[in-house]
């Protein structure tokens, strides 16, 4: 999967001043269902499908 700036290593922005929290809550509910094998991002290596579901866990438990 190709995740462009949805999701990568080092924290997940969602501060900037057109930054859409609630938007971003669903995607990384999304995410965390995929069935995927590599993950792609727009920024730094490449992972795999449990170390998405990781970063997109940690995001929901901060964001709740």
């Amino acid at each position: 999967m190709l995740s462009g700036d949805a999701v990568h290593e080092g924290g997940q922005i969602d501060t900037l001043p057109r930054s859409d929290v609630e938007q971003y809550v669903r995607t990384m509910q999304r995410l965390r269902t995929l069935d995927v094998d590599v993950v792609y991002p727009g920024h730094g290596r490449p992972f795999g499908r449990e170390r998405l579901r990781e970063i997109a866990a940690d995001y929901l438990r901060r964001r709740n």
